[in-house]
């Protein structure tokens, strides 16, 4: 008995540990071009956790049950690998459960989703066909005796002390190996100091996917997932940092940022809560950035915030798009400047444009957090001196709840197709004009005396592989080029949004509002649904070298001001406290992530894997490494270095994250009120 017994669950842990491994390491190579490593040890030894557990589930049944069973399982893992895989080739990120909802709108462009999937990736089906043709052609072959005909469920009496026996045994070897797995999250010799997060703290809180998966494994990184969702592991509520001392200027200059602290400082001391005493240490010890020549350049001028749909630098193109290339040239233009892609580009790239905080990776943050207030974002900072502030996006409700986030962070009015009285389709192919946006947006601010407008365009989504109104609009004009099909819907769509932006032009002209008014021009994100190989065919680089297809416009336009090229390397975080700079606004540098462009910093674009990118090379996080733009490693950054500028960025992006998470901003607004009414009653007695 004790033969029978431990033979199957031998053979079986060995098939699925082979199948498993297999995966992994496609998985693994897909993501870091290579196999071995540290992490590969740690990926065998998980990966022989979950074929000895499978196994002996299997062995409780029946032969049929073992067939179903372990055909149901391993379809589950192939599909599951598969989609994780090509989410990442396709969005830049594993998705995770934690943006289920947005990984279900993969739905709405399969097509796309598909054509943009990597060809090595169906390598994954082998394993899979084999699996089968074993379980349900070789194995009844090589069984003597006939297969039972007992119900499916049947379950092997375990009537002797040996077959319970060996499954203490076989529990005790995976708890062995468990002690094994953690050991291997722990150990010096098998952690890289170049990681940007460690081993441990990835197992527990799986934020970061790509590195997850890249160090532990595409299951693992699941299993962690599933964990994490259900016990909520994500939402640590302390982080702790190496605390500095505040970089106040001491010496007083008409540059000088004066800030009193009094208040805050009160809060400090009054504060029991360990969470927000440790987040108000943090942001009130970071550096008050003075003013410099740029300060108040655009003070008392009206401003047009615009981020463009899938607009990556394609739409720098004098031929194709006038008005906007008319706008790069005759503005201050960035030419370094990045939309980093994450697992929910949009939404949370819009919430970091409007904030200037690092959204969170495993989440859509502007859903998952839409009642949070931020006293500080681009409307409330507008509304503090008499603005009238407004946005407008031109599709319903479809993705994001902007009726609830923008009126949260505080836009007056926030309008959306249906209240524009803009036609729209449930059709995903087709999207809204952009043209239609500008015209039916305009009677709403244009005759205030000052406002603050935001707008999200929606014309050049995707899908660009099917034909549709927008994306076949103006193929005529686009025939003598030698581009591909999807390629020339995307240049289509992408031409509506600049005739949108030539009727803001001329409106505002019209209207004697063009001198007095600032237009701001970003992209939320490179042209998903397009692949590299179709973007390479009109861009002058190769967008498939480290983060570059990620590059974007960012162009600060007023018809009055001096043109003028940044080359900085800067993105979307760094765009509010620039405008905020650029008006003179009252604002806090402390409570920003970005940096004014114009001052005195170290530029570098962070990416929401912690991979980064400036003018002396490209960290991959994933993979832990760096590379010097120039080719020569004796200009790059030495080990102790990086170490130190992964832990800065590291930190930045779990403060933000925990004050997202328990409401910070709300918290911080509230006590600064409570305090400016006890000093005022304070006040009132002392009279």
């Amino acid at each position: 008995m004790k033969e029978k017994l431990e033979k199957p669950i031998f053979k079986n842990t060995i098939i699925f540990f082979v199948y498993i491994f297999i995966i992994e390491m496609i998985t693994k190579y897909n993501i870091n071009n290579h196999f071995f490593s540290y992490s590969t040890l740690r990926i065998t030894l998980s990966s022989l956790i979950f074929a000895i557990i499978i196994s002996l589930i299997l062995n409780l049944g029946s032969e049929l049950f073992k067939k179903i069973f372990a055909s149901i399982i391993s379809l589950a893992l192939i599909i599951y690998a598969w989609v994780e895989i090509n989410l990442y080739f396709y969005l830049g990120f594993f998705m995770g459960l934690g943006n289920a909802e947005q990984g279900t709108k993969v739905i709405d462009y399969i097509k796309e989703y598909i054509t943009a999937s990597k060809l090595e990736t169906y390598l994954v089906i082998i394993p899979f066909i084999l699996l089968l043709l074993y379980y349900w052609y070789l194995k009844p072959k090589l069984i003597s005796k006939k297969l039972e005909k007992t119900h499916i469920f049947y379950f092997k009496p375990q009537s002797k002390k040996r077959n319970v026996l060996v499954y203490i045994w076989i529990v005790l070897f995976i708890i062995l190996l468990s002690i094994g797995y953690y050991s291997s999250l722990k150990v010096e010799f098998m952690q890289n100091k170049m990681q940007t997060t460690k081993n441990i703290e990835l197992f527990i809180y799986p934020e970061n996917s790509n590195l997850a998966v890249s160090q532990l494994g595409i299951f693992t990184y699941g299993l962690s997932d599933l964990i994490s969702i259900i016990f909520n592991t994500n939402n640590y509520d302390f982080y702790e940092y190496e605390l500095t001392s505040a970089k106040h200027h001491t010496q007083v200059t008409d540059y000088s940022r004066i800030i009193d602290d009094t208040l805050w400082q009160k809060i400090i001391e009054k504060e029991t809560n360990n969470t927000y005493k440790n987040l108000n240490n943090y942001f009130i010890t970071q550096e008050v950035t003075p003013k410099n020549n740029y300060t108040g350049i655009f003070e008392g001028k009206n401003l047009i915030f615009i981020l463009m749909e899938s607009v990556g630098e394609i739409a720098i193109n004098e031929t194709f798009f006038p008005n906007i290339y008319k706008l790069y040239n005759e503005g201050i233009s960035f030419t370094n400047n990045y939309s980093p892609r994450n697992s929910c580009a949009t939404g949370n790239n819009e919430l970091t444009s409007m904030t200037s905080l690092y959204t969170i990776n495993n989440t859509c943050t502007a859903n998952t957090y839409m009642y949070n207030n931020y006293f500080q974002s681009i409307f409330n900072m507008f509304n503090n001196i008499g603005y009238q502030t407004s946005s407008y996006h031109d599709y319903p409700e479809f993705y994001y709840s902007r009726k609830v986030i923008h009126e949260k962070l505080g836009s007056s009015a926030y309008y959306n197709a249906t209240d524009l009285g803009i036609k729209w389709s449930a059709l995903y192919e087709e999207w809204p004009s952009d043209v239609e946006l500008i015209e039916k947006s305009l009677p709403y601010f244009i005759d205030e005396k000052h406002f603050m407008v935001y707008m999200t365009t929606v014309t050049s989504h995707q899908p660009y592989s099917v034909s549709s109104e927008y994306g076949d609009k103006y193929l005529s004009e686009l025939e003598e080029y030698d581009y591909s099909r999807p390629l020339k819907r995307y240049i289509s769509k992408v031409m509506e949004l600049d005739k949108a932006i030539g009727v803001l032009l001329d409106s505002l002209k019209i209207a004697g509002k063009l001198d007095d008014t600032v237009i701001v021009l970003t992209g939320d994100h490179y042209p998903y649904g397009l692949s590299n190989y179709y973007i390479n065919q009109i861009m002058g680089y190769d967008v498939k070298v480290n983060n570059e297809v990620d590059r974007t416009p960012l162009i600060i336009y007023n018809h009055s001001q001096e043109p003028k090229k940044i080359d900085k390397y800067t993105s979307i975080i760094d765009i509010l406290p620039t405008i905020f700079n650029l008006f003179n606004l009252d604002y806090d540098p402390r409570l920003y992530f970005g940096n004014d462009i114009f001052s005195d910093y170290q530029d570098r674009v962070v990416f929401a894997d912690g991979s980064w990118q400036d003018s002396i090379g490209f960290y991959n996080a994933p993979k832990a490494k760096f590379t010097s733009t120039s080719g020569d490693e004796t200009l790059a950054y030495s080990d102790e270095e990086l170490i130190e500028i992964n832990y800065e960025i590291i930190t930045k992006k779990k403060i933000s994250a925990q004050a997202i998470r328990n409401y910070y901003f709300s918290y911080l607004e509230l006590a600064l009120e409570k305090e400016i009414e006890i000093e005022k009653q304070s006040q009132v007695k002392d009279e």
